[in-house]
């Protein structure tokens, strides 16, 4: 028997196929043969989303490294799924291998207790987006992410060692367009600044900063419990500040009214009539990781707004103040 276990941010289902005989035999582990599937997979992927009208995405190399070196993490720590021993959410691991977009993840691992041939790897990968794409509401994490209109990219990573086989998809929102980066280490009082102009065709619709304690590290046995993620609940939402209108009237005289948003506030950062805008980034809850999601919206459209980043920055206490705490 073989166990096919899928994974997304919001559901976990578990498959299991009963093969009459073994399925494969050999090792098959060659990067070229790494290449070959993953330009399949994403064959797949794009006829997928075609059958329904929407834009193929592009393999994504940088994103594509990342999954590769986690699902080769998660065989050598015999886990599987979106965590290993780490405790790191996916967007954690983006984040911090250096990605700056918009990133939805789904996983798939096999087990057996023999070795796999080509021919049966390409199958197990097949059989996983097979599995994806069949399910059904409300239980249809995987499907939806395979099918994000909003998805741009695609990182695939795939490993395998004896029995064991993983595949993870990065589907990623490739909308910003950044001139100075978020940095992803900082301590409580840095001046932490970003600066980005959405692609053509979109504004910045609003910042939410999302807090959470610093990851702590789980047992294999744990993380393969976890058949979920999300962003934390605790976040603060901030919007692009607003102008003051100016018109001359009918007699003359010039009138002015200062804009506000429903609940009073005029914004909170700043943007350019180019769309460009710059953030610093406030760490009002003290230690801990700090998502920026940089929400953005096609210009005239009331299509719903794109999360376009999920960029974490650790934060510490600064140096002085870990060297009092340790002393006492």
């Amino acid at each position: 028997m073989k166990r096919l276990h899928l994974t997304f941010g919001t559901a976990a289902i578990v498959l299991a196929v009963v093969l009459g005989a073994p399925l494969a035999q050999g090792d098959g582990a060659l990067d070229e043969t790494r290449q070959a599937l993953k330009h399949e997979l994403v064959r797949m992927i794009n006829h997928d989303r075609r059958s329904i009208g929407l834009s193929p995405v592009e393999l994504d190399p940088s994103a594509s490294a990342v999954a590769d070196a986690y699902c080769e993490r998660q065989i050598r720590n015999g886990t599987s799924g979106h965590f290993t021993t780490d405790g790191q959410a996916p967007y954690m691991r983006y984040a911090f291998a250096g990605g700056n977009d918009g990133v939805s993840e789904n996983a798939a691992a096999w087990s057996s207790n023999y070795k796999f041939s080509d021919r049966a790897l390409y199958e197990m990968m097949r059989r996983s987006q097979e599995a994806m794409l069949l399910e059904t509401a409300p239980h249809d994490g995987h499907r939806r992410t395979i099918l994000d209109p909003a998805a741009t990219h695609v990182g695939l990573g795939l490993a395998w060692q004896g029995g064991e086989f993983r595949l993870v998809q990065e589907f990623l929102r490739r909308y910003l367009s950044w001139t100075r980066t978020l940095p992803r280490r900082a301590s409580l009082g840095d001046h932490v600044l970003g600066m980005a102009r959405p692609i053509n065709g979109f504004a910045v619709e609003a910042i939410a900063v999302h807090f959470e304690p610093v990851p702590q590290s789980l047992t294999p046995a744990v993380a393969n419990l976890i058949g979920s993620y999300a962003l934390p609940l605790r976040r603060r939402e901030y919007r692009p500040r607003l102008g003051t209108r100016r018109w001359v009237g009918s007699d003359g005289a010039t009138h002015e009214v200062r804009e506000e948003y429903s609940d009073g506030r005029r914004g909170d950062f700043q943007m350019s009539r180019d769309g460009s805008f710059a953030f610093a980034v406030p760490f009002p809850d003290g230690p801990g990781i700090y998502t920026v999601v940089v929400w953005v919206r096609r210009d005239s459209s009331d299509e719903p707004p794109i999360s376009a980043s999920n960029v974490s920055i650790r934060v510490d206490a600064p140096p002085a103040r870990i060297a009092a705490t340790a002393e006492e």
